[in-house]
């Protein structure tokens, strides 16, 4: 019996590490296991989150600035825009020391002049994309002999235009591409003064937005 003593003293250790390797092993199986499910359930949340965000954009290019005011300023001329236009949502930065006033614009029809003429109070006009989001911004800094001007087209109305340029001949022209046919163009006036405020508004309707050609 003595002769397998030593035997029974080497396998205690064999055994305990034995153990210890299926322990860790067994963590690190569990470990992979948790960390794919969670991987699954992240991934099925953010197809959920996709789908839900696709359904919804009908509903949210509804709700966008252009398509609010689309039927404002269709005739050429700015059209005055306050919380009392009948129909419509009042602007989001209704300061009352604003004065808001839009063109919409289809450049389906071609391109489009924007002009406006600026005076002592603080003019600044925007471009607001259909479906949401501002694509071009100005103010009367920019102005030339008191007048701000620019067409705004689309990248194929842009490339018809540059062909048609003369080869080696500088256009003054400003020309800004909207990525999309509708669109809004937004002037706001500062009355600095509430004395102010009907010079502001005969600033704001004086903006013309007609078609370039």
């Amino acid at each position: 019996m003595t002769s397998f003593e030593p035997s029974h003293g080497v396998s205690g250790p064999v055994v305990a590490k034995a153990k210890r390797t299926m322990n860790w092993r067994l963590r690190i199986t569990t470990a992979i296991r948790r960390f794919a499910l969670a991987t699954l359930a992240g991934l099925v949340l953010a197809g959920i989150v996709h789908i839900v965000i696709v359904l919804l954009i009908p509903l949210l290019s509804e709700r966008d600035a252009a398509t609010a005011y689309a039927a404002l300023g269709a005739g050429g001329q700015a059209e005055l825009v306050s919380a009392q236009t009948t129909g419509l949502p009042a602007p989001r930065d209704a300061d009352p020391a604003l004065v808001t006033a839009v063109c919409s614009y289809d450049l389906s029809a071609g391109p489009m002049r924007v002009v406006a003429r600026v005076g002592s109070l603080p003019l600044g006009l925007s471009l607001h994309r259909r479906g949401g989001g501002v694509g071009y911004a100005i103010t009367d800094r920019a102005a030339i002999r008191g007048v701000l001007e620019f067409v705004v087209m689309t990248t194929e109305q842009l490339d018809e235009r540059l062909a048609r340029d003369e080869e080696g001949e500088t256009t003054r022209e400003l020309r800004v591409v909207s990525d999309t046919e509708q669109g809004l163009i937004v002037a706001r006036v500062l009355a600095k003064l509430p004395s102010d405020r009907p010079d502001a508004e005969a600033m704001a309707k004086g903006v013309a937005c007609g078609l370039a050609d």
